[in-house]
């Protein structure tokens, strides 16, 4: 159903200009001639192509920023995964001590080979705590570089270049 049929069931529109509509309609086409009611409807075959290719690029880059959201919130917990699965350090004889952000001294006990891995760089130290507790753990090099890239605040004592500053 055309638009003003629509119009003319709804009592908007009369016979009469219903009629006068349709008349003029056929002498606009026929002096435009097929060439340009043909050209007409390519421009809106464009237009259409190009909203929806619009409309297609808008919700593919959404799509990404989604995506790229969910793989964030991924890594954020195995990142918390890796800090609660951390080992807890010795104990020992040996005490290793090192500097807090906070300024302080802390130390921890730990076996001799933890004291040579964590001097060596293989294994590094990480607040399994809120910010400001000193509970600690000790975790390998890797994983405390995927840690500090989500959680730098998280890693207390690492090789340099561990923790971008």
């Amino acid at each position: 159903m055309s638009l003003r049929d629509q119009f003319k069931k709804a009592n908007l529109l009369s016979d009469k200009e219903a009629r006068r509509l349709a008349h003029e309609a056929r002498v606009e086409r026929s002096a435009k001639g097929q060439e340009a009611l043909d050209a007409e409807a390519a421009a809106r075959q464009r237009d259409l192509e190009q909203l929806q290719a619009r409309e297609r690029e808008a919700t593919r880059r959404e799509q990404e920023r989604l995506d790229a959201e969910r793989r964030q919130r991924e890594e954020l917990q195995a990142v918390q995964a890796l800090l609660a699965e951390a080992r807890k350090p010795g104990p020992g004889p040996v005490k290793f001590y090192f500097e807090a952000a906070d300024g302080s001294l802390p130390w921890l006990e730990v076996s001799p080979r933890e004291a040579q891995e964590v001097r060596a760089g293989a294994l590094c130290v990480v607040r399994a705590g809120a910010t400001g507790t000193h509970t600690y753990r000790l975790l390998p090099l890797e994983a405390t570089r995927r840690v500090a890239r989500l959680l730098p605040d998280a890693v207390v004592f690492a090789p340099r270049g561990v923790v971008p500053h």
